[in-house]
């Protein structure tokens, strides 16, 4: 107990409870602490581990894999080697009683007896990575009698020109795939220019049968919008800049036909080249509703040019690469989806956090089993979605495609379904066959106040007997009943001798009305009638339409079913520009430099950063020991990085590059010796790759 609450407890405070404690997204685990707000912390947190130990086989074994990464939501927490990984390793082996056999080979000792690839082939390397060329003969010369810091200036000095330019390109466009053919900006009247230009070249192509002018506009317009993103990192990088602009620029990379297209007055020195790239901004956006007004059709093809563009001028709010069109049109969204896919590749990208694996899932029907909005309140499902869906949020503004409020009207990119309500069909299986064994079933709907049907359809070869539709209010109690056999539509179905209506051919549909909005239960009694001769005893089956009108109010800007807009539990302030907002955040999160740092590492070293190896995977101790000791440089590096290498500025990522180049990871040439768990946890360094094709 000493000894926990000397040196486990702090670990346990400063990094465990931050994840593993009551409501938190670790909370449903074997291991759930107290914060120190509790008094009997230390007490009760020792009994938590004690007990862990007493009941897990090899809970030892298992808790120290845990923190080195081993299957671990929340990654590695404690590296081998490190004075809290000894101290933990310590505390286990006396709660266990058992001693833990030492780790042999550590990320302190794993480089010894490697010997370093020499300076003249380092700078070969890097001019290969970072200019597309072999050193000049003024470079090598460079090399002699330079010290540290002046070998470092000679590797930094490799970072200009255009093939550093199109290193920053090929090596950001591997990590976001967003450098693609196809059609980024479409004439949708958003940006008038842009529709007004390609209706006119439209309408010429077709008038002269000579598509080529159109379709050169089209390719270089197109190529200006889907190089936005990499070519503001390119941009933030070679000017000097912090390297978080590239999240919270307030501005976006055009060429000079995507600046005409944009509205901007951006000079550029030769209007004609696409390849030219310059910061502009959306000047003009227009929003859609019923003040814009579209001229004739002259060409089908080609579409209305815009007369007037309406009242819904834009000041668009610029979030670096985060709202770049060409990136939200890469991570897509749906009605159902939500920007969770634009979360999800926002956490991974620029905080270094992937979300889907970041907690175990379960595959227990009986967990996944309620629809009772479960992202909201099924533990199996909030475990990831209480993280997510607050930065989904965050993007609100941006609908399925990447436009900014995309829906009719301009106030908002919500689904059109989800405002106007929707009625949901859910089937229920009829086993019943007679009167006497009716039986009841029933859904849950979501109901304003005022006006509202329920249809009733069997959907399966049977007609089903139904009697009355009852609607309970939340407490149970019946709200209003509704009698079937007055039905009169004999279309789908009759009136029955027994009070019941028998469903035939299509939805019965019954009219009901509540004083107040709230959740109801639509409940009926059913059994089967006349079934059809290929399925005598087999169950029916019942589809019930219920209205669900519970979110969506006038002037709301997401969903009502979700988390609001926010990040690390701070609620997003402006719902009109919650993603400079979420920039700003991030950026200042800790993770953003640890994000960089796995961003631009497989650039220089070939390969991603190791993750920890699942248990039992095939040479676990040598992967093991090279995730620990990737993962100790990577924070190495992210430190540096965020408070400036020797006293240098912060984020300049020039820094970080000369720096990777400069680790030993790079720099391994020749081990020596033969041991396999350091052969195998030495398996990437010295950043050995084939060249790819922009390369040769």
């Amino acid at each position: 107990a000493e000894v926990f609450g000397t040196l486990i407890s702090p670990i346990v405070q400063s990094q465990c409870v931050n994840c593993h404690v009551a409501g938190g997204v670790s909370g449903n685990t074997r291991l759930v602490f107290v914060t120190d707000d509790d008094a009997d912390h230390v007490t009760t947190n020792f009994s938590v581990l004690e007990t862990f130990l007493e009941e897990v086989e090899d809970g030892g074994e298992l808790i120290l894999n845990k923190v080195q990464g081993v299957g671990h939501g929340g990654g590695i927490q404690l590296a081998a080697g490190t004075d809290e990984y000894s101290n933990m390793e310590r505390f286990v082996g006396l709660l266990d009683g058992e001693a833990v056999a030492p780790v042999a080979i550590t990320p302190a000792n794993l480089f010894d007896g490697v010997q370093m690839a020499s300076r003249r082939n380092i700078l070969r390397r890097a001019a290969i990575i970072f200019a597309g060329r072999i050193p000049t003969e003024e470079e090598y010369a460079a090399l002699r009698g330079a010290d540290a810091a002046e070998f470092r200036s000679v590797i930094r000095g490799l970072m200009q020109g255009p093939g550093f330019h199109e290193f920053l390109i090929s090596g950001a466009n591997d990590r976001l795939l967003t450098d693609r053919r196809g059609g980024i900006l479409g004439a949708d009247g958003f940006l008038a220019r842009f529709d007004n230009e390609y209706v006119r070249l439209c309408e010429r192509a077709v008038t002269s049968r000579d598509e080529a002018d159109w379709r050169r506009w089209e390719r270089d317009i197109q190529f200006g919008a889907r190089r936005a993103p990499l070519e503001l990192i390119a941009h933030v990088v070679e000017s000097g800049l912090s390297y978080e602009t590239i999240l919270t620029a307030d501005y976006i990379m055009a060429n000079p036909m995507t600046a005409r297209a944009y509205g901007a007055a951006t000079v550029f020195d030769d209007p004609t080249n696409p390849r030219e790239f310059k910061p502009s901004g959306i000047a003009e956006y227009f929003r859609n509703d019923e003040t814009k007004v579209f001229g004739e059709v002259k060409t089908m093809m080609c579409g209305p040019s815009i007369v007037d563009v309406g009242a819904l001028d834009t000041v668009y709010p610029h979030a670096g690469l985060l709202n770049t069109k060409v990136f939200l049109q890469r991570y897509p969204t749906t009605a159902t989806n939500r920007n969770r896919a634009r979360s999800r590749w926002t956490y991974y990208h620029f905080l270094g956090l992937d979300v889907e694996k970041s907690a175990s899932r379960t595959t227990d029907p009986v967990a996944l089993a309620d629809t009772n909005n479960p992202t909201m309140n099924n533990p199996a499902c909030t475990v990831c979605h209480s993280v997510l869906d607050p930065v989904a949020g965050a993007f609100q503004n941006y609908g399925d495609t990447g436009w900014y409020r995309d829906q009719w009207g301009g106030m908002d990119s919500l689904d059109g379904l989800y405002k106007q309500g929707d009625h949901l069909a859910e089937l229920r299986s009829i086993n019943a066959r007679s009167w006497e064994e009716r039986e009841t079933v029933s859904v849950v709907a979501w109901l304003s106040e005022g006006d509202h049907t329920v249809a009733l359809a069997t959907r399966s070869e049977h007609n089903i007997h139904v009697d009355h539709l009852t609607i309970r209010g939340a407490d149970g109690d019946v709200v209003t009943r509704v009698e079937l056999e007055e039905s009169q539509d004999e279309e789908c179905g009759s009136a029955w001798t027994g009070n019941t209506y028998e469903l035939v051919h299509c939805p019965l549909v019954v009219p009901v009305q509540v004083s107040h909005g709230g959740e109801y239960t639509v409940e009926t009694e059913a059994y089967v009638g006349y079934e059809y001769a290929d399925v005598p005893g087999q169950p029916a089956s019942l589809a019930i339409w219920a209205p669900y009108d519970l979110v969506y109010q006038e002037g709301d800007t997401w969903y009502r079913d979700m988390r609001e807009p926010g990040f690390a539990g701070e609620l997003a302030p402006n719902p009109e520009n919650t993603l400079p907002w979420l920039a700003e955040k991030i950026v200042g999160d800790k993770r953003f430099a640890e994000a960089a740092v796995k961003f631009w590492w497989p650039a220089i070293m070939g390969a991603q950063v190791v993750e920890p190896p699942a248990e039992g995977d095939v040479n676990f101790d040598g992967r093991l020991l090279a995730s620990n000791a990737q993962s100790a440089e990577v924070a190495r590096l992210a430190e540096g990085f965020s408070r400036g290498f020797r006293d240098g500025r912060r984020y300049d990522l020039k820094d970080l590059l000369t720096e990777l180049v400069l680790s030993r990871w790079f720099r391994a040439d020749v081990l020596t010796g033969a041991d396999p768990v350091r052969v195998v946890a030495l398996g990437g360094a010295g950043a050995r790759r084939l060249l790819t094709p922009e390369e040769l």
